[in-house]
């Protein structure tokens, strides 16, 4: 009996500390919470009127963003002229989503809706040369792009490659230790989404597909639609351009490079075109100026 209420009592004492642990755990977060929104408080009250500040994690190593959508939204404010300033964070929008902007104190997530908040804000069309037709045929490759080739990136970028390519890819902003960490999750994130149900070999067949796709509705034409560029284009290459310079080894960069050479044409176009300060934008500028040759 003795020895049973030893044991209870040891037990409980444990029980006490790890809640102890726990809910000064819970405090520590909340407060870190709560003065990282009140710093951002305080900041965005110097905020340029007029003026989108695109709230983006840092720049990579031969890329801007070794994330395709603050590079699909920096490209739409670049081909719109609309005015904005870079705030290199870890923060997260209130939706829990990176990139994001604010516009005259008003908060605004998810690279899409940020692009038709500014649309209907600012009376912004990069479409209106476009058909009805075209239209649609835009929306459904940005769809192909976003929700499809993307998740075939994040699956051989994550769960295949395992992350190892990611710290010398965003120059160190993500450490070894955190890339293991976020490959982690990212598994079961593709098995709810569906391609991750897949195994490799079919996803890289949906991949090719995609790709085939694009290249071929692409064939020639300076931009997807011709020699006017579209918002379609911002998402294009938003996603082309981690092929072609932040996954190195894969068949995304093979393909990118190589086997389809009008996508790659493509996005060095839209680059030179849109990002004629290519090599201010990334941590190690590329040889011979930023309009340098291209990759063999």
């Amino acid at each position: 009996m003795d020895l049973a209420v030893k044991l209870y009592e040891d037990n409980s004492c444990k029980l006490k500390y790890v809640s102890g642990v726990l809910v000064g755990a819970a405090l520590v977060v909340v407060a870190v919470k709560r003065y990282r929104k009140y710093k951002y408080d305080q900041k965005r009250q110097n905020y340029p009127r007029d003026t989108v500040v695109l709230h983006q994690i840092g720049r990579g190593k031969a890329i801007p963003s070794v994330s395709p959508f603050p590079i699909k939204l920096e490209t739409f404010l670049r081909m719109a002229k609309i005015p904005f300033i870079n705030e290199h964070t870890h923060q997260p929008s209130s939706k829990g989503k990176t990139p994001w902007i604010t516009y005259n104190g008003e908060d605004v997530d998810d690279s899409q809706m940020c692009i038709d908040f500014l649309n209907k804000k600012l009376g912004v069309d990069m479409n209106k040369h476009l058909s009805l037709e075209q239209k649609s045929i835009g929306h459904a490759f940005r769809i192909l792009v976003e929700d499809h080739l993307y998740w075939t990136g994040v699956l051989q970028r994550w769960v295949y490659d395992k992350g190892a390519h990611v710290p010398e890819a965003s120059g160190g902003r993500v450490t070894p230790f955190q890339a293991r960490m976020i490959s982690r999750k990212i598994g079961p994130q593709a098995y709810m989404q569906g391609l991750g149900r897949h195994t490799q070999e079919e996803v890289m067949c949906i991949l090719r597909k995609d790709v085939e796709a694009l290249s071929c509705f692409l064939g020639q034409k300076k931009f997807l639609f011709g020699d006017d560029p579209c918002e379609y284009d911002c998402s294009i290459f938003g996603l082309l351009a981690q092929a072609l310079w932040s996954m190195p080894g894969s068949p995304h960069e093979v393909m990118a490079k190589k086997e389809f050479p009008n996508l790659k044409d493509y996005i060095y176009r839209v680059r030179e075109t849109f990002w004629p300060d290519w090599n201010e934008c990334i941590l190690e500028p590329e040889q011979g100026g930023t309009r340098g040759k291209k990759e063999k």
